[in-house]
């Protein structure tokens, strides 16, 4: 099949997703192709009060995406890498990986605290959208109250600003590629937090039966070390199961030729943490994900995922959003 002209990329409408996609964009009009973007609302856009992990389904910000690919209403979906489920839609294919940004999580202060992450006091409270960030946050100072925000992330700063919570817990590269870094006070130390799998990488998808679009897409997108790197986090993923609104982290990136791979499995309560760290040749990277992930389910992790997941399914069965 001819590659379109224009190619017709599909997004999200959120400023963040947006200025993601124009990313994309930019780099295929220098390689020469026409580009268009349209805009597409997802389920996870229609409600900024329900967690995430009530709304019961796991591609919640991917699933009209996908569709407008298999429809053919668009060429190619650019997605943040974390919001895309371990397995992939029949039909369609991640094509490319983008060139990572940084992938640590921040802190960002209340206007009335001039303190860092280390100086919270007894008892704060601290904001996230993440069962990611609560279990770990607990993990290590049992004492914080940690609460439910969701919303764009300006919205999230301005929520932050009219509360009385102390600080809130956001993605490095989504505050960078707004232009918030201002707002960063502490730049989290993954030892602390272990991030998302494949947060601060771009996802990009395509129909699996065009090959001169994958193709396309492969050569003028695709990082090979961020690929790499976010390929052993995703086998990690996939190996667990429960999709990405459970309570872990992988890491991996490349140290002096070899690939290290970090990963947690922690209790949302923070009352039980696993982690372990693998190092192995780049190519091998897919293989020790998936055995990292059978050793932290062995540890214990797997009864945690178990608990999490009877929560969700008991809490999204009286959701408004379920299907």
């Amino acid at each position: 099949m001819p590659i379109p002209d224009p190619l017709v990329l599909g997004t999200r409408g959120s400023e963040l997703a947006l200025r993601q996609a124009n990313v994309v964009r930019s780099k295929l009009e220098a390689a020469g192709h026409r580009v268009e973007l349209e805009t597409i609302t997802t389920r996870g856009d229609e409600s900024t009060d329900t967690p995430i992990s009530e709304i019961g389904e796991e591609a919640v910000f991917t699933k009209e995406l996908d569709r407008a690919l298999l429809d053919e209403t668009v060429d190619l979906a650019v997605h943040s890498l974390k919001d895309i489920p371990s397995t992939i839609p029949s039909g369609l294919s991640l094509a490319a990986i983008g060139e990572r940004a940084d992938p640590r999580d921040a802190f960002v202060a209340h206007p009335s605290f001039d303190g860092s992450l280390q100086d919270l006091p007894e008892g704060a409270t601290i904001a996230t959208a993440s069962l990611r960030r609560t279990a770990q946050l607990l993990t290590w100072r049992s004492d914080l109250d940690v609460v439910p925000v969701r919303g764009n992330v300006d919205t999230r700063i301005e929520k932050l600003a009219q509360s009385d919570w102390t600080g809130m817990v956001l993605a490095v590269a989504g505050l960078a590629r707004l232009g918030l870094s201002v707002h960063i006070c502490d730049r989290i130390d993954p030892s602390r937090i272990v991030p998302a799998v494949g947060q601060g990488a771009l996802g990009i998808a395509c129909r699996e039966d065009h090959e001169a679009l994958c193709d396309l897409f492969r050569k003028t997108l695709h990082h090979g070390p961020s690929g790499c790197a976010t390929d052993a986090e995703r086998a990690f993923l996939k190996t667990v199961g429960g999709g990405c609104q459970v309570p872990l982290g992988a890491w991996a990136r490349m140290d002096d030729g070899a690939l290290v791979l970090d990963a947690c499995i922690a209790a949302l309560d923070g009352s039980e943490h696993h982690r372990d760290q693998r190092r192995c040749a780049p190519e091998d990277g897919a293989a020790v994900g998936r055995e990292l992930a059978a050793d932290l389910l062995e540890m214990g992790g797997d009864q945690i995922l178990d608990d999490v997941l009877g929560e969700q399914r008991q809490a999204s069965s009286t959701s408004p959003f379920r299907p």
